[in-house]
This record gives structure tokens, C-alpha cells and sequence, in this order.
């Protein structure tokens, strides 16, 4: 059983909102505010009929529906639609139910009602302009029938587990009975009665939770003594002394729990907020791990703004919503905000779209917005410790500088750079992102044409040689008898040790100079630093 599709109308920021999901993983990424908690908690709405109520009616409305697809519901998934008065009720005849929920009020907001029911939409249904289903028949009434809601309990074969960003528990429960290990809540309280379950060695996924939160949390957790009667989850520091729960990190517990539904149940549903919150890292990249080996079974609906999930989990089949909120959408002589949400393509460039669209860069990823790739490694290293930061600091963290070993190492290189970008993102997303310097020697020349002619699409300032024919040249006069020294030099081995020696003489010097580093270089190398201003306007 899964949830197909969900249709808003009037809910909180959602004017209008029909999504298609996963029978798998499903991302909400927004911005703070943006709508995505809406979508979850109206999914939630089929466990808790409270999650949404009559104040979430949109602004100026007053009315709102909630409509709810459900899909591959087995005989023993019809029970759940039956849960209370099972005699009386109808049960889905069909592997497909529709859940739609009703909330109205007056203009004075005194007479409240809520309707829900399910139907068998043995025929195709549409929904109008009014959030009202609509059959290609006329209706018949049988086919509604008065819902209450699945029951929240794992013994009743319950259907969702959220697990929501305002879960953070101030009590833990310290008893242990059978009611508070099976129930499902929004928050952790039970955490211990979950723990005491699963860690009995005779539980069929007792291994693989030890070695579960022993890999992931680093240390191994379990059911501790707490005062007379009562017991409590934490770790034994001595034999005789622990550290409860309550005195560890928020993330623990979150983890704890997760860890637990995730090993003990299949083909549920778990709502998910900000998943990424209170683990680290290195925690968190494991449990997405854990996760993507349930989605086989279990479909999951997870909020985030983490570039670390949506790397993870944003891959096939898994669909990716991006949700945007506008302030000052206008509806008639009023202006409210206003969500939209929009189904983001799998492929490398879209998802990078997406988290550019949140604030994240390349930098964030370890990766860079554009590549510099130098013939040799003396250009390289003054460009980046001194020409960037001082004359073009838009360039910081968004270039990453390379260096060849020579002219004929500059295709190779430059070859080998766009290999890499295809291989790793299987889009060429670097495509007129990468800039080659060569020398102005004949050697330089060469490899420069033979660049611009292997790559004609690019444009042919992305394949450049210095005016001059080596890098040293454009050093501050300063410098002028050590470059002549290096250009009477025949011996190659040490005249690439002369230029090394230089080469870390010079930024020493600008480092200790700063001042006139900076002046001198704007005229020697002013070839050099308006290449770089120019690029700084392109990234």
C-alpha cells in the first residue's frame, strides 16, 4: 500500500496543489516556510485527523478539501479502512481507496464541521474546481463511507511513522508495557519501550541493530536501570554508573528511533522532517544508506534542505519536488502567499539547479563552478595564492586552479577534466566552465590550436596563450635579473629548479609586500589580471 497522489485545495499556502509520488522516496526541498510541512502533515492527516483542522483553511476562504490516492491495497491493508465499527463499514473491494477530507466554517467561524470518508473509485474520478470528486456517472452513495482514520498503533498494523522537526521530547517514558512499545506518536517519548523490544537477543533483527547503531552512533546503547521500578535507555560508563538518554544529544535519540521502525517494519509509509537535523554528517550519510535499502519495501516522504540527502536519496527511481513560495501573489483583492511545487528532473544539472536555488554552490559539494588549468605549475601557484585574492576575489572558491606539466600535458589534462565531469555527473556540467592558459612559445601556440580545433563548440577564449613566452616574464621588474638568469639556462632540470626557486621567492615577496606587490603587478601583469576579470564576470 502507498500513497499515489495527493490534491490540496485551500490548505494553508496551497491555493491548488495535485502530486504524483513515489512508490519509493519522495523530497520536499523548500526554503524555511515554504510549504513543505503542509504536504506531509495533510499526508498525516490519514492517522491523525488533527494534523490539519479548520484553521489551516487558507486566508479568505472558507472552505478547504484534502483528497488522498491510495494504491495496492492488499485484503490485509482493507482492514485498516474498517479499524472502527467493522460490521457497519464497507470494506474496499479494490487495490485503489480515495480519502478526501472536508473543512468548512462560517463567515463568523462558529459552525465548524469536518467530513471524511473513502470510496472504491472503481471508475476514474477527477477532481473540480471546488476539490469536489467527480465520477463519470452519477454518484452513487454507497460508494461513501464515513472514515475515522488508521489506527496508530504497530500491534493494529498501523500505516505511517512521522517523524517530524519539532520532535524534540522535554519526558521520557521510563515504563516498559507492551502499549507504550507499540505506539506510534509524533514525538520519541517511548523511546525505551522501542529500545527494550528489539534489543532482546531473541528479536529477529537484534544483530543488525547492535551493529546498526554501533556503526552509525559509534558506540553501543541499550536499556539501563533508572530509579526503583523504572528503566531507562542509555550506556553504562562503569559498571555501576550511566549516562541516560536525556543527557545525550538530540540526534541520538531521532536516530534510536528511526534506526528501530526502519529494521522492524515493511511497506509503511514514513513522513519525514528535516531528516539531516541533529546528526552529524557522517551519521547521516549512513542512515540515508539505511534508507535507500528500505525504500525497496517502504516509501518514505522526507522534507530537507540538505545537499547531503538530496545527493543521496535524489536518484532513480526516487522523485525530487522542489517547493517555492511567493509573499505577494495576488487572489482577488488580496494579497497571501502563495506555494507552487515542481517535480525536478534526476539528471546531474537539474538537482545542481535546485540547490544553487537554495543558497548551496559547487564549493559546498567540494566541488567548483569553473576550472583555470595552467601550462605549468609556477602560473598556477601565483594566480592563486596572489593574482586571484588581490585583483579578481569573485573568483575565490569558485574556481579551482590546475596545473600541466608542460604544454604537451595541456589536452591531455583538459581531456582528462572533462571525462571526470561526465563520469561523476553523467552531464557534461562543465560545459564552458574550464579556461587553459598556455605560453606564448610555439609550443604554447601549438597546443592551443590543436584545443580549439578538437573543441569547436567552445568559445576560443577558453584556450588562450600568454603573449609572452613564459610566465616569468610578466614578474614585477624586481625580478628582472632571475628571469633573465632562467632564460639562459639550456639545462631543463635546472631550469625548472631555478623557476621553482623563484617562483616561491616571488610570494614570499608579495606576502611580506603586499602593498607593493600589488602595484607593480597591476602593471607587469596586466595581461594576465584582465583574463581573470573577465572570467570573474562569466561565474
Amino acid at each position: 500500500m502507498y500513497i499515489n497522489k495527493l490534491t490540496l485545495l485551500n490548505i494553508r499556502s496551497y491555493d491548488r496543489l495535485d502530486m504524483e509520488f513515489s512508490k519509493g522516496i519522495n523530497l520536499l526541498v523548500g526554503n524555511n516556510n515554504s510549504g513543505k510541512s503542509t504536504i506531509i502533515k495533510a499526508i498525516y492527516k490519514l492517522q491523525n485527523v488533527h494534523s490539519i483542522n479548520q484553521e489551516d483553511i487558507r486566508t479568505t476562504k472558507d472552505f478547504a478539501r484534502i483528497l488522498v490516492d491510495i494504491n495496492d491495497i492488499s485484503r490485509e491493508d482493507a482492514l485498516l479502512f474498517s479499524f472502527h465499527d467493522v460490521e457497519q463499514r464497507r470494506v474496499p473491494a479494490s487495490e485503489k481507496v480515495a480519502i478526501q477530507y472536508g473543512l468548512y466554517t462560517d463567515i463568523h467561524n462558529v459552525n465548524i464541521r469536518q467530513e471524511s470518508y473513502y470510496f472504491d473509485p472503481g471508475e476514474t474520478h477527477s477532481i473540480d474546481k471546488m476539490g469536489k470528486v467527480i465520477f463519470p456517472v452519477k454518484q452513487d452513495k454507497d460508494r461513501l463511507t464515513e472514515f475515522f482514520g488508521l489506527p496508530n498503533a504497530e500491534t493494529k498494523n498501523s500505516f505511517i511513522y512521522p517523524f517530524f522537526s519539532k520532535r524534540k521530547t522535554n519526558y521520557y517514558s521510563k515504563h516498559a508495557g507492551g502499549d507504550e512499545a507499540f505506539y506510534i506518536g509524533e514525538d520519541l517519548s517511548n523511546i525505551t519501550s522501542k529500545i527494550g523490544k528489539i534489543s532482546n537477543p531473541s528479536h529477529e533483527k537484534y544483530e543488525e541493530f547492535m551493529r546498526l547503531v554501533k556503526d552509525i552512533l559509534g558506540f553501543g546503547i541499550g536499556v539501563i536501570p533508572y530509579k526503583e521500578k523504572e528503566n531507562n535507555t542509555g550506556i553504562f560508563v562503569t559498571s555501576s554508573k550511566v549516562i541516560p538518554v536525556e543527557k545525550m544529544g538530540e540526534g541520538v535519540v531521532n536516530i534510536l528511533g528511526l534506526i528501530v521502525i526502519l529494521l522492524t517494519e515493511d511497506n509503511k509509509l514514513f513522513l519525514i522532517e528535516e531528516l539531516e537535523n541533529d546528526i552529524h554528517p557522517q551519521a547521516l550519510k549512513k542512515l540515508l544508506n539505511l534508507i535507500v535499502a528500505k525504500s525497496q519495501n517502504n516509501q518514505f516522504v522526507i522534507s530537507t534542505h540538505s545537499n547531503i540527502v538530496v545527493k543521496y536519496l535524489g536518484v532513480d527511481p526516487a522523485k525530487t519536488f522542489h517547493i517555492t513560495w511567493q509573499p505577494f501573489e495576488k487572489e482577488g483583492k488580496d494579497k497571501i502567499p502563495t506555494s507552487h511545487v515542481t517535480e525536478v528532473g534526476n539528471d546531474p544539472l537539474s538537482k545542481l539547479n535546485l540547490l544553487e536555488s537554495l543558497g548551496y554552490e559547487l564549493f559546498d559539494f567540494d566541488l567548483y563552478s569553473s576550472y583555470l588549468i595552467f601550462e605549468e605549475s609556477s602560473a598556477e601557484r601565483i594566480v592563486r595564492d596572489f593574482l586571484i585574492p588581490e585583483f579578481a576575489p569573485g573568483l575565490l572558491n569558485k574556481v579551482k586552479t590546475h596545473a600541466a606539466s608542460g604544454a604537451s600535458d595541456l589536452e591531455l589534462r583538459f581531456h582528462s577534466f572533462l571525462s571526470l565531469f561526465v563520469f561523476v555527473h553523467q552531464n557534461p556540467i562543465y560545459y564552458q566552465k574550464v579556461w587553459v592558459f598556455a605560453d606564448g612559445d610555439d609550443e604554447g601556440k601549438k597546443a592551443v590550436k590543436s584545443l580549439r580545433k578538437k573543441f569547436p563548440t567552445w568559445p576560443e577564449k577558453h584556450f588562450t596563450n600568454f603573449s609572452k613566452s613564459n610566465l616569468e616574464d610578466y614578474y614585477p621588474a624586481t625580478f628582472k635579473k632571475q628571469v633573465e638568469q632562467i632564460g639562459n639556462t639550456r639545462d631543463k632540470q635546472k631550469k625548472r629548479q631555478l623557476k621553482i626557486e623563484l617562483t616561491n621567492k616571488v610570494i614570499d615577496w608579495c606576502l611580506k609586500n603586499k602593498g607593493t606587490a600589488k602595484k607593480e603587478f597591476a602593471v607587469s601583469a596586466a595581461e594576465i589580471i584582465d583574463y581573470l576579470k573577465q572570467i570573474e564576470t562569466k561565474i
